[in-house]
Parts: C-alpha cells; structure tokens; sequence
C-alpha cells in the first residue's frame, strides 16, 4: 500500500512529461507573441484602427441618415452623394479614412466604405513597412 502511495505521489510530482513547445511558449507570451518588445508599437497600432473604425463607424451613420431623411422627404433616393449636400439633408460628405472611399447605390440606398483603388484620392502611395515576422509597422494617428 504504501509503495502505491509512493508511486502516485511521484506521478503527480512528475507531471506528464509534457514539454511546452513552441507554440504554448507564444500562447503565453500576449496578443500575437510579441512580447514586450514591440508592445508600444501594438499600442500605437491599435489605437491608430480604433480611431480609424471610429472614423468610419460616425460618418457612416451621419451619411446613411441623410439618406433616410432625403428618402421620407422626397419619396426617392439622392442620385448621388452631392445632391445631399446641395439639398442640405448633409453640410459636407465626411471624409473617408485613409485608403478606403464611400461607394453609394442610388437604387437601394446603401453606403458603405471600400478600398480605394491605387489611382484614387485617399489611396495609401506610399509602400507599406513590415516588421520582423512579416507584420506591418502600425502608422502614426495624424496630430
């Protein structure tokens, strides 16, 4: 009996002999395994998407309820986005955020933001960073 004892109490000292590897390393090490090291620069990335989302999420909404207003108003949609303004349902079309432009379907209404192509105004020019592992460098929220 007490050698059974003996032996349970040294398998559970033992543990199973499991050795982390290399991804449990990087499961505990925080969002994406970086570590401290570029942790200022995750900060300053984050921040800059939220301020981004935030961006789009306000004019959105502001532009959409335009839509609305000019809708029950008129009984139509407005042929474009210019004519909300011309008709101020909206005091200026918000501008997008970097690399995207608003996309309007006249028929339905919808607005929604898309991927500006290279040639567009608001089109990122310049090539984009990376860091070490193939992650880009966050960029800078404008002062």
């Amino acid at each position: 009996m007490k050698i059974l004892v003996a032996v349970v109490a040294l398998s559970l000292l033992a543990g199973c002999g499991k050795k982390p590897t290399a991804k449990d390393k990087k499961e505990d090490s925080g969002a994406g395994g970086v570590g401290v090291v570029t942790a200022p620069l995750d900060y300053l990335g984050a921040q800059g998407r939220a301020k981004q989302t935030a961006i789009k999420v306000t004019s959105l909404a502001e532009v959409t309820q335009a839509i609305q207003k000019f809708n029950a108003m008129e009984d139509r949609y407005p042929r474009d986005l210019n004519e909300l303004v011309q008709q101020h349902y909206l005091g200026s079309i918000p501008p997008a955020p970097r690399g995207t432009q608003l996309a309007y379907d006249p028929k339905t209404g919808d607005v929604r933001f898309v991927r500006a192509a290279p040639d567009q105004p608001g089109a990122p020019t310049t090539p984009v960073q990376k860091l070490p592992g193939g992650r880009p460098l966050p960029s800078l929220p404008p002062q």
